[in-house]
């Protein structure tokens, strides 16, 4: 059968388009893939190692921001939710977490991980002087205080679960994505973090510099490695507490997966999670194919967004918090959901698309459904906790806004000078 001549013509100028447009289009993302890892330190004057020491924490929550809405949309944010759950690994932190009873029935676990979430959410991606961000740290304040005064929670715990968030970014980055963290970016991580602990008076004097004062946030984020990986290694044990921690999470977290699902997710946690917390959570051991294939997968991934994807531009920027409450009310919304669909407002999309009609069918919640039990319209940000606590804690959250009316300005600036 003889091809139509036109049709061969059609197909030479395809040939000749892809031949002349692919070239072109792989050097643009060679030229723009690493625009805002140069363009950063430029935006905010910080290009040498001696500028990194006037670092502002509202500098560095901005760069942080950048870095997990455009740069790394998924890593930054898997890395927080692990980081939380990287501390259960610690028999200390996973026993006072089981008696407190929130992990009594998969809607209490999820409920607690939505507050967690909430208040992790107000505090890294609005301003650190910003009346949402001061009530996030003061309401989590008060929520551990009683823990503290009766010595539940331990300081080296708080530092411990500090130096996590500070620290699990860069690691998955590092590990994962199609590029590693500047020095630039890792000063952001640790000038936000390092605020963040002096915001919630964790003791920082176990680490060498406390005494003479940090240099900037790099400086402080090295020694926090340093003291974080000596304390998993004396603390980071096997522990059936941990174990039923870890499950408990990782039931809430595969909830809207197929159960035929679940088993191959939890075998890829074993993977990420490392040697030695995936025996202190007595976790499974993955095979050898299971390893070989994630690490194709995210070398696949790698490759592609380095070499053949454009950087991400401002209009298609991840949005993980609402900026304004909705329905004439104080209260916020999440936007979304890995369980149970606590705060999240039920719209067409979330009771009708075609996600909420995959979850109708193995018969998952969706926003809205049983009566609002889980509170659709929203969260107040002094009422997120259990229960038992709302409504408590106004004027502990109160004198704690006040001690943080001037949070924006550099910490390591602020330590000198003390």
């Amino acid at each position: 059968m003889e091809v139509p001549k036109h049709w061969l013509r059609k197909f030479g100028r395809w040939q000749s388009l892809l031949f002349v447009g692919c070239p072109i289009y792989l050097l643009l993302v060679q030229a723009l893939r690493f625009q805002r890892a140069r363009e950063l330190p430029r935006r905010f004057n910080m290009t040498t190692r001696e500028s990194f020491k006037s670092m502002t924490v509202g500098e560095a929550q901005s760069i942080l921001k950048e870095l997990t809405e455009l740069e790394f949309p998924k890593f930054m944010a898997f890395s927080i939710v692990f980081a939380l759950f990287k501390t259960y690994g610690i028999p200390t932190v996973s026993s006072l977490l089981v008696s407190t009873g929130e992990l009594s029935s998969q809607e209490a676990a999820s409920k607690r991980i939505a507050d967690t979430g909430v208040l992790l959410l107000e505090f890294a991606f609005n301003k650190p002087s910003s009346p949402r961000a001061m009530q996030a740290i003061a309401r989590m304040n008060f929520l551990h205080a009683r823990y503290q005064r009766a010595g539940k929670i331990l300081n080296s715990d708080m530092l411990y679960t500090l130096g996590v968030f500070a620290l699990e970014p860069g690691r998955w980055i590092n590990q994962y994505e199609w590029r590693k963290l500047t020095d630039f970016e890792r000063c952001a991580s640790g000038t936000f973090w390092k605020a963040t602990g002096d915001a919630m008076e964790i003791d920082m004097s176990v680490l060498p510099s406390h005494a003479s004062g940090w240099r900037d946030g790099l400086h402080w984020l090295e020694e926090v490695e340093a003291w974080t990986l000596e304390y998993e290694e004396r603390h980071m044990v096997p522990d059936e507490k941990n174990a039923k921690l870890a499950n408990a999470h990782l039931d809430v977290i595969f909830f809207n997966l197929p159960r035929s699902l679940r088993a191959v997710a939890r075998s890829y946690v074993s993977i990420i999670v490392g040697e030695r917390l995936r025996k202190a959570m007595l976790l499974p051991q993955p095979s050898v194919l299971q390893c070989k294939v994630f690490k194709a997968v995210l070398l696949i991934r790698r490759f592609f967004l380095r070499h053949a994807s454009l950087p991400r531009p401002g209009l298609l920027r991840k949005d993980y918090i609402a900026h304004q409450a909705e329905g004439g009310t104080d209260r916020y919304n999440l936007k979304e959901y890995l369980s149970f669909p606590w705060y999240v407002k039920p719209t067409l999309e979330r009771r009708w698309g075609p996600r909420a009609w995959l979850l109708r069918l193995i018969g998952r919640k969706l926003p809205g459904d049983d009566n609002d039990m889980y509170a659709p319209e929203g969260y107040l940000i002094e009422e997120v906790g259990p229960a038992s606590q709302r409504g408590k804690g106004v004027d502990h959250m109160e004198n704690t806004k006040l001690r943080l009316r001037d949070r924006s300005n550099c910490p390591f600036l602020t330590d000198r000078e003390s």
